[in-house]
């Protein structure tokens, strides 16, 4: 009953938004990064309703409301909305039962949101954000490093006024660019995009928390001067666009019999989109617990999934925490959530009040920020103590290839399955030390005794049956049913052929059995 009242407790906490950061927030720097953020969410919020198979001004719902109700009932700087991979992944699973673009289409989106949302709500239930504490910091370290890869390269057709490049692998990209620079790339873009990105390289020593501020401005500048006097033709530079905005684009999903059908079909690829989006969020979770301080992941976990859930509530599908505007806030000194919640507000103020001006927005000098963004997350004092230990640094390869090679649904999994191997081997690895003392063989053991372990120390009892051996476990932490069970046929062994074996108990709740006060192990 204790316990149930201690779980009960817990779900209440985290379902409380926590507003404690309110007096230990530094409100200019919040500020600032929120309003700065929000400029960056509306190109990306668009594309990423584009990936959806949605009208673009989902995309804005979605960084909207989303954003705002994963910061407001989260506990970190970590900044939500629309994610590329979720979607991806939403538009595959409807594709097959309706066409892309059409109202059916659309209400199918929204049905399956929400059971993103609800799924993401029944693993904060089990408690599932416990499994993500398991990544190493060199996964996470890769996972980042990955994705400003992936950043540098989708910033590419943007930046240099590039159409739609198809490849395999991210470096191919590259070479496409370079081989055909004369035909393809377009210089008035490329002027824009690399004064964007230069001034932003050159001020972030000196202006750490609003170079992306003036390299905005400088794009904008350049890109406005470069419009006026080549023209739109000449220079065929791709603006962000006018897209209408409604303040309060509250619904009722459909959910007929047809739409429940639906989702009873795709659930496998609702359970898919859920942990892909959660995975997403708590590696950056984790990331922000060590640079900002604790971080409750299961708060975090209720987050995502109450604001996925309400998302079809409020005409949007379901997003996720976002890598590259996390790490803008973060590079302008946002340390609490109140930099999501004000680039959520601030995107409905720019979006609804400023549509105008966002109009003539060069395409280019966003690509350009996406770039900084992707470089900025390429951290060389990271990277290379972690390439100096051969167990973080096999981690961090095989993480960072996944990402950069297979596409971060990839690279979580590998991250996952990384960590956990080399955590089950690192528990896995037991010392002997051997030596002599009084005509007994003295065996210290140091490690965990389990089924995945103790196979050296069983050969090497069972090689000399008619040896007396002194075992001491008094330095094992844990020795599961399967380690005591061997330690006692041995000492049956050794009873057998007139040998012997004493043991020292372990301190695990688990004891290995000891042979005091029987006759079953001494001759």
């Amino acid at each position: 009953m204790t316990s149930l009242r201690r779980y009960l407790a817990g779900l209440s906490h985290e379902m409380t938004p926590d507003l404690s950061w309110v007096k230990t927030a530094n409100v200019r720097s919040e500020l600032v990064s929120g309003q700065v953020g929000a400029l960056l969410v509306i190109p990306q919020a668009i594309t990423f309703a584009y990936l959806a198979g949605v009208p673009p001004v989902y995309g804005l719902y979605c960084a909207v409301f989303v954003g705002f109700l994963a910061s407001f009932l989260g506990n970190s700087a970590m900044v939500g909305g629309p994610n590329t991979a979720v979607s991806i992944m939403l538009s595959m699973s409807v594709m097959p039962y309706a066409g892309r673009g059409s109202p059916l289409y659309v209400e199918y989106v929204l049905a399956l949101s929400l059971m993103v949302g609800l799924i993401q709500l029944v693993i904060w239930l089990l408690r599932g954000g416990e499994v993500f504490r398991y990544f190493s910091p060199a996964a996470i370290t890769g996972i980042k490093t990955g994705v400003g890869v992936l950043l540098i390269t989708s910033s590419l057709e943007g930046a240099l006024g590039l159409g739609s490049v198809r490849t395999q692998f991210f470096y191919e990209k590259f070479y496409v660019v370079i081989s055909g620079w004369g035909d393809l790339v377009n210089p008035c873009a490329a002027v824009i995009s690399g004064v964007t990105v230069a001034t932003g390289l050159v001020l972030k020593p000196f202006l750490r928390r609003t170079y992306v501020v003036f390299a905005v401005l400088a794009g904008c500048v350049i890109g406005a001067g470069i419009y006026l006097y080549a023209g739109p033709v000449a220079s065929n530079l791709e603006l962000l666009g006018h897209v209408t905005f409604h303040a309060f684009p509250f619904m009722i999903p459909n959910l007929t019999a047809q739409h429940l059908q639906f989702v009873e079909e795709v659930f496998p690829n609702a359970v898919a989109i859920a942990v892909l989006g959660l995975a997403q969020s708590l590696v950056i979770a984790r990331d922000l617990e060590a640079r900002t301080g604790p971080v409750n992941l299961h708060k975090e976990v209720f987050a995502q999934g109450a604001s996925n859930a309400l998302a079809p509530f409020c005409s949007t599908f379901a997003g996720s925490g976002s890598f590259n505007r996390t790490s803008i806030a973060l590079e302008m000194g946002a340390l609490t959530p109140l930099s999501g919640i004000v680039a959520a507000v601030a995107v409905v103020v720019i979006a609804w009040g400023l549509g105008p001006l966002l109009t003539y927005v060069p395409m280019p000098a966003i690509a350009g920020i996406l770039a900084i963004v992707g470089i900025g997350m390429i951290q060389r004092r990271e990277i290379v103590p972690l390439l100096r230990n051969r167990v973080d640094g096999t981690v961090f390869v095989l993480t960072l290839a996944a990402v950069s090679f297979l596409g971060l649904e990839a690279g979580l999994l590998v991250a996952v399955l990384s960590s956990v191997a080399f955590f089950v081997a690192g528990v896995s690895k037991v010392q002997l030390l051997i030596s002599e003392e009084d005509g007994a063989e003295h065996i210290h053991v140091k490690g965990n005794l389990f089924y995945a372990s103790f196979d050296r120390l069983a050969r090497h009892l069972r090689r000399s049956p008619a040896a007396h051996t002194v075992l001491d476990l008094s330095h094992v932490p844990f020795c599961d049913s399967a380690a005591s069970d061997m330690i006692e046929s041995v000492q049956k062994l050794r009873a057998r052929h007139g040998g012997r074996l004493d043991v020292r108990p372990s301190s695990s709740p688990r004891e290995a059995p000891t042979n005091a006060g029987s006759t079953e192990g001494r001759t």
